[in-house]
């Protein structure tokens, strides 16, 4: 065991039982059920009512017997597979509901929780998968990693915090576990001949990441729980409770800012030590186990050598190994899992940890045991034949779980790697380079902190959406040195691969003049990138390639129908900021040309995407060029949003009369600049400056009717995030208590909207399905 369970917690899961049995009796409403069961790491998948489990994993470190364990719930009671996490934790899929409690129980059976694995509250603490073994290391940090989770778990207040709390701790300068990128990281150092840590405190990734800011530049070790408590402490008490979406510890920093911040966390540190708060009560060194006698594999076969000189490296106890364990996906099968545990027994408990990139780790791997391992893993995973930081690249769910996924990375991935594997280079020469996908520009694959990474987004030709990613690259880790990864372009999700192999290829041959990758990015990638992104910047129209138009793994025609409730948001904003960023490029280009044919056609696409740019946001969406500037002049200009004196530019874009255009070119930068200027004074509720909350009514009003019991909107055939943007204007228009009645198809309608509706703070009274459609009432609050 590694960590010590709170002795209330079989208590709490006799409590969840009872939870259960009265929301499966419809005695609990489903808002209550669900606070009470995420801080137990139960989540709801799906529409079909199965429910994900997470379980808690301090640093990664996990026992054979308990993952022998986590595997057989699985086969039993789950999906086929393990699901290994970013935060070192593993989760069980697919569970049954009246599942959830057995597996708690069993789990707690042999030292497993999983408190903590959601909500708000002291998530998996994490820590480098080498700690404890790592030549380089400055000393284990694993003894912290379990006090600190032991300590923290036990504490009442650690359950019900603003937002999660996350914390990490490297044992290097070097940072491999993203220390400074958490609310809280901890990096061992040494001051004077002293082990202690830096403290780096608001880092974090999500929306709006940011690299954490230095908190201590040294602390004795000693007073590890201390700074964790009184950090926690200050984010309990004045966290931002009411607006989840800007409630983590980095805001907190951000609204107070750096003095205010430092002067709470003082008095809450000066007033623990004034209480005499008892350090961290350190677990004894672990002893490593006796010789054990297993009959060796000797392997002297060029394949294992290429292998061992991959995945295999010494660790500072002599004759020992570490191994890593590429797992795709982080997907490791019941069977595999349980011929690992098997294996492992023999060797003692601490032999394994997983990792950041959803990998595992073996440890204290006698070097004669290098040819069993090499077996067993080949019948694991295919990533073992294959170059180390094949295995180390990240993708997220995507759009296909995730209700914030835009585009399906691990598609993208699959895709990507394949193209690798085919374009017979060197890849092993890239050492331990990074590349990480996101399904959305939040980073849950950690885009952000790699070498080359990627975010889904929503890109336009024409009219037509496509899925692309934005390209970032260039992020730096360490103490004191950390950066973000920069945004250098976008490409389609199509072209991704032939992108990557391009790139990495361009790299490779230019790689010997260059110290680093960072080296090679600063002093000429950005520009090979930029480059790269201009040569596959224009793809080919529907009709001509309609594979530009599908996601990696999807079946269907690329469109934001089915994605959930930050999709919905995410979406909005995406396609807006197609437009906006061709408004910026092409007033840009229209300084650089001479008159003529050219100017002409950058003075004709400025205007069409300065009328295009917000008509999303009343809820329009134009199938023609003609169309978007009869809605733009009903939506913007006879509302008075935009100055009537562009009235007569607006017309003759519509007529394509170049030649007005041209002879008012000032005025269609004018008009690019105020649009622009008028997105920028957008409300979360996408009401402008001086506009009421009743939206823009039909341009010839209706004669006044006896007023209904609610307001209806028919939203059959519309697509998201369109229904979902109706359906927030048409509550705009309604007063606190009213209700509004819309009709949604079935599928992926009915799945996003309502959830969408529901974040944003209003009431869904009732869902009734009736022949192929549903009629959902909403109340505003």
């Amino acid at each position: 065991m590694f960590y010590t369970i709170p002795a209330s917690l079989a208590a709490e899961i006799d409590e969840l039982e009872s939870l259960v049995h009265q929301f499966q009796s419809g005695r609990l409403d489903p808002t209550a059920f669900k606070a009470r069961r995420v801080p137990f790491g139960v989540y709801e998948q799906r529409q079909d009512n199965t429910f994900m489990v997470r379980v808690r994993c301090p640093g990664g470190a996990i026992t054979p017997r308990q993952l022998k364990e986590v595997a057989e719930l699985s086969q039993v009671y789950g999906a086929e597979t393990l699901h290994i996490t970013t935060r070192q934790e593993l989760q069980l899929h697919d569970v049954a509901l009246p599942n959830v409690v057995p597996i708690l129980r069993r789990l707690l059976s042999v030292g497993l929780a999983t408190r903590g694995g959601g909500g708000n509250t002291v998530r998996n603490i994490t820590a480098a998968f080498d700690a404890g073994v790592a030549k380089d290391e400055i000393f284990d940090v694993s003894p912290y990693v379990f006090a600190l989770t032991s300590r923290l778990i036990d504490e009442p207040d650690s359950w019900l915090l603003p937002r999660k709390y996350k914390i990490a701790f490297a044992n290097s300068e070097k940072d491999s576990i993203h220390a400074v990128f958490n609310d809280l990281g901890f990096i061992a150092i040494q001051q004077k001949g002293v082990s202690g840590f830096a403290v780096y405190v608001a880092g974090g990734m999500g929306t709006k990441p940011q690299v954490g800011h230095l908190l201590h530049e040294f602390i004795a070790e000693a007073e590890v729980y201390l700074v964790a408590e009184a950090v926690k402490r200050v984010f309990n008490q004045h966290g931002n409770r009411k607006n989840r979406h800007a409630a983590r510890l980095r805001f907190l920093w951000n609204s107070l800012g750096e003095a205010k911040f430092r002067e709470l966390y003082q008095q809450e540190l000066d007033e623990l030590r004034r209480q005499a708060s008892a350090p961290l009560t350190l677990p004894p060194q672990r002893k490593l186990p006796a010789p054990v006698t297993i009959a060796a594999v000797r392997e002297p076969s060029s394949d294992f050598q290429l292998w061992r000189s991959r995945f295999a490296s010494a660790q500072k106890q002599p004759g020992l190994y570490l191994v890593l364990v590429p797992i795709f996906l982080g997907n490791l099968a019941n069977e595999h899992a349980l011929a690992l545990a098997d294996f492992l027994l023999p060797l003692g408990d601490d032999v394994l940890r997983a990792t950041i990139d959803q990998n595992l780790c073996l440890r204290n791997i006698p070097e004669a045991y290098l040819g069993n391992v090499h077996a067993l893993v080949k019948s694991i995973t295919c990533l073992a034949s294959e170059p180390r930081w094949f295995g180390s690249s990240v993708a997220c769910t995507g759009a296909a779980t995730c209700k914030l996924g835009i585009c399906l990375p691990r598609g993208a991935l699959a895709a990507i790697t394949k193209k690798l594997q085919a374009a017979s280079l060197d890849w092993d020469r890239l050492a331990d380079f990074k590349m990480n996908l996101s399904g959305c520009p939040n980073t849950c694959g950690a885009h952000l902190t790699a070498d080359l990474g990627f975010f889904g987004k929503v890109a336009r030709n024409g009219q037509t959406p496509y899925p692309a990613y934005g390209i970032v690259a260039g992020a730096k880790l360490g103490h004191g040195k950390a950066r973000l990864a920069e945004l250098v372009g976008e490409v389609s999700a199509r072209d991704l691969p032939a992108f990557v192999v391009e790139f990495l290829k361009s790299y490779l041959e230019q790689s010997s003049r260059f110290a680093s990758f960072t080296d090679y990015f600063e002093q000429q990638g950005r520009q090979d990138l930029r480059a790269l992104c201009e040569k596959h910047r224009i793809i080919p129209g529907f009709d001509d390639d309609k594979n530009y138009y599908y996601d990696w793994g999807a079946t269907e025609i690329f469109s934001l129908a089915g994605r959930g409730v930050g999709e919905c948001s995410a979406g909005l904003f995406d396609l807006i900021e197609v437009d906006l960023k061709n408004v910026r490029t092409l007033r840009t280009e229209l300084g650089t040309v001479s008159p003529g044919s050219k100017r002409d056609e950058i003075l004709d696409e400025l205007a069409l995407s300065a009328a295009r740019m917000l008509l999303i946001t009343r809820g329009v969406e134009a199938h023609s060029e003609a169309e978007v500037f009869t809605q733009f002049r009903r939506h913007f200009i006879e509302s008075g949003l935009v100055a009537a004196k562009y009235l007569p530019l607006v017309e003759a874009a519509q007529r394509k009369d170049t030649a007005h255009l041209r002879a008012q070119s000032a005025d269609v930068l004018s008009l690019a600049q105020t649009v622009e200027e008028l997105y920028g004074k957008m409300d979360n509720s996408m009401r402008f400056p001086g506009e009421s909350a009743q939206p823009p009514g039909p341009a010839e009003p209706k004669p006044p009717r006896p007023p209904a019991p609610f307001a209806e909107r028919d939203l059959r055939g519309v697509l998201c995030p369109m229904n979902f943007v109706k359906t927030k204007l048409a509550l705009e228009g309604l007063s606190v208590g009213q209700r509004l009645r819309i009709l949604l198809d079935d599928g992926a309608p009915i799945q996003n909207v309502p959830r969408s509706v529901a974040e944003e703070g209003h009431t869904i009274v009732e869902q009734i399905k009736t022949g192929g459609h549903w009629a959902v009432i909403i109340e505003k609050r």
